[in-house]
């Protein structure tokens, strides 16, 4: 009886000092210590789980595909938000990174790529065939060169894997766009029956190019559609969206942006369809899971 006593007063004491050890991180790091984004507990990748996170950025793109085998992200946010960037990775516990990939070199899709490269072990990175004379672009191919991480060049069809997802890259498909955001590396993801489409910022031409090559395959259509260029009418074209189908728009955008994004003609279009519109600019980070079949809001 003496000896269960003295093990229930040891369980007692470890239990008040773990307490008071979390009442002291919330103190003095937030509730962000003990908790995901939002206050809910970040859960792990487990049983043949795979989850797609649309991180809010402000008007940008960051998207993380989280897999058992390991993790992809798809673009890094701008340059003012990579410390939000990489406060989300950290709170999920991502430590390193089978691909990158940075769908075009605009400053809102690369601007956290450096900080990317040398905080995280990136094995791959994914890249338009395009260069940009932009600083932000300087400091991502240094980083890349300085941490040799392996290039892989965009081309139409090429695929890659992480455990049981496979990524095939459907654009871009010329090489003589006037417009940078036609150089976005479109990506879809597929695991089980569960599709995601990753446009980047690609606009009409683009898309009338993949849907001259892939409409007739089926390969445009998907669950997920993140929507082009934040929502902007640039993208999103009647007859994209009629061979995409998507039950989920995700539209990446910032809060009060000076670009007036997402478009209200682009919105309409979405409503007629009866997609489910999902927006970092009111909903914050977006989080679906799957485990190959229908996919969920988390």
């Amino acid at each position: 009886m003496a000896r269960r006593r003295r093990k229930n007063k040891v369980k007692g004491v470890v239990t008040a000092v773990l307490v008071l050890a979390a009442i002291i991180a919330a103190l003095f790091f937030g509730k962000d210590a003990l908790f995901g984004e939002g206050g809910h507990v970040s859960d792990p990748v487990s049983g043949g789980e795979v989850q797609f996170h649309f991180i809010d950025v402000g008007q940008g793109d960051a998207a993380l595909i989280r897999t058992e085998k390991g993790d992809i992200l798809i673009d890094a946010g701008t340059n003012s938000s990579e410390e939000e960037l990489q406060a989300y990775l950290d709170r999920l516990g991502v430590k390193e990174l089978e691909y990158a990939v940075f769908t075009h070199p605009h400053e809102d899709h690369i601007g956290g790529a450096d900080m990317i490269l040398n905080t995280y072990a990136v094995k791959r990175v994914v890249l338009p065939d395009k260069e940009h004379d932009s600083k932000t672009f300087e400091r991502m191919m240094d980083a890349i060169e300085a941490e040799k991480c392996e290039v892989i060049m965009a081309t139409p069809d090429k695929t890659f894997k992480v455990g049981e997802l496979t990524c095939t890259i459907l654009a871009p498909i010329s090489t003589a766009y006037t417009e940078l955001n036609n150089y976005s590396v479109v990506i879809r993801a597929d695991y089980g029956d569960t599709s995601v489409l990753f446009t980047g910022d690609a606009e009409v031409d683009s898309e009338a190019e993949m849907l001259e090559r892939y409409r007739f395959k089926g390969t445009l259509d998907c669950d997920i559609l993140k929507a082009g260029h934040h929502g902007s009418d640039t993208s999103s074209s009647q007859a994209f969206l009629d061979a995409v189908t998507p039950v989920h728009a995700v539209i990446s955008v910032g809060e009060g942006n000076t670009y007036d994004h997402p478009k209200q003609e682009i919105l309409a279009r979405y409503e007629a369809m009866k997609l489910e519109i999902h927006r970092t600019d009111k909903e914050g980070s977006i989080v679906f899971t799957t485990t190959g079949g229908e996919p969920t809001r988390k």
